[in-house]
């Protein structure tokens, strides 16, 4: 018999990942291969969980072969993050994996000896990202179409966003049904135009997918046009609206349209980009106090003081008696500014993020959050105070 329940056509790696396979009673156990991304990524042997009838059941949970496969992963920038100042379209096949399972049924012989079936038995593909559930839901479903429509993208921030003329961003998706995006322009004057640029990808995919939408990342760039082009000057424009769909001859959205306020370049803001809490990239730029520090640590040893009976004198002021070994230095920056009560719970996905990028001399600079303190919300406030500390890694430096 085959599969009867399968995983989600899109699951989180974050919760179980179950099978359940119905067998006749004579089947013991069952000798699983699991598939990840196409590869063999284990095999395991599954007991009987229990019965159904005169029928053994069998759930199996998969999650724990995932982990390592799936990004964020340690010592590599995960493909969420794209070109900074152009545009840009990447196919994030390591932040999303297909899995399927091999089931065969062993039984025992009439001698008592365990016989492994040379029939195996194929479940159902799936897709995980590891992604939180939306909301107070336990699906992934407000995420593809045509669970929903239109769905949403891989982002805790729906709302209006800002971006000044120097600004990257990225908005992250999965990509089945989906192979355009559009942009529509509004100018100072009120007047709007659309651009729609050809994705150049199969719209059957199930594909996760992240396109620069930053104001750096469009004006006065190119891409694939099914119609019009990127402006060049953002200075005669107020704001523009992103989505992605369908074209054939003519576009359909289906996807949630997201707004970018253009706003004037700032001399004091940082631009930080992260991992997001449903597994797509995340991005702002921050206004307000920015305070560098530096720290040196090591540990310090007292010497005994040379002593030379031949010399004069016998010992000298310059003799190393104290040095400092095991010496590192930590470089930091302060953040302290005001934000909206939207944008407050979007960047709290910020502080517990397990992969975080500052921007400096246009290249990404890998860093993370330390003594993060931020109110979620306030009825009391018009916006909400925040402050947090972002952490360098150490340099290395001449050591005694």
């Amino acid at each position: 018999m085959s599969y009867t329940i399968n995983p989600d056509t899109l699951s989180s790696l974050l919760y179980p990942v179950s099978y359940r396979n119905i067998e006749p009673s004579a089947v013991v156990q069952q000798q699983v291969d699991v598939y990840v991304g196409g590869s063999l990524a284990g095999s395991f042997l599954a007991a009987k969980t229990g019965t159904s009838g005169s029928s053994a059941v069998f759930d199996t949970n998969i999650q724990s072969f995932l982990y390592s496969d799936v990004a964020p992963v340690t010592g590599t920038k995960s493909t969420l993050f794209g070109t900074l100042n152009t545009y840009s379209l990447s196919t994030n096949t390591d932040v999303i994996k297909s899995i399927y399972c091999v089931a065969k049924n062993q039984t025992l012989d009439s001698s008592g000896f365990l016989v492994t079936s040379t029939a195996p038995q194929y479940s159902a593909t799936a897709y995980v990202i590891p992604s939180q559930f939306y909301a107070n839901e336990y699906d992934l479903g407000d995420f593809y179409q045509p669970s929903a429509n239109p769905f949403k993208f891989l982002t805790t921030n729906n709302q209006d966003r800002r971006c000044n003329a120097a600004g990257n961003l990225y908005l992250s998706f999965v990509g089945k049904g989906v192979n355009s995006a559009q942009f529509e322009f509004w100018t100072n004057a009120g007047a709007s135009s659309v651009t729609i640029v050809d994705l150049v990808n199969a719209t059957a995919n199930n594909d996760l997918y992240t396109i620069s939408v930053g104001v750096a990342n469009i004006f006065n760039t190119t891409a694939i046009f099914h119609a019009g082009n990127f402006p060049t000057n953002p200075d005669t424009y107020s704001y523009y609206e992103v989505s992605v769909g369908s074209y054939s001859g003519s576009y359909t959205q289906l996807s949630e349209k997201i707004q970018i306020n253009i706003e004037p370049n700032c001399s004091d803001d940082i631009e930080l980009h992260w991992f997001g809490k449903y597994g797509g990239a995340e991005s702002y730029q921050f206004r307000g106090l920015i305070q560098d520090s530096q720290t040196a640590n090591g540990d310090i040893i007292n010497l005994s003081q040379p002593w030379n009976l031949a010399a004069s004198p016998k010992a000298n002021s310059y003799d190393k008696t104290i040095i400092k070994t095991n010496q590192r230095v930590n470089k930091s920056k302060q953040i302290k500014c005001n934000v909206s009560h939207e944008d407050a719970e979007y960047i709290a996905s910020l502080f517990y993020s397990p992969e975080v990028y500052i921007i400096e001399n246009n290249q990404y600079v890998n860093v993370t959050i330390a003594n993060a303190d931020i109110r979620t919300n306030d009825n009391r406030a018009t916006d909400i105070e925040l402050s947090f500390e972002i952490i360098y890694p150490n340099k290395p430096v001449a050591q005694l």
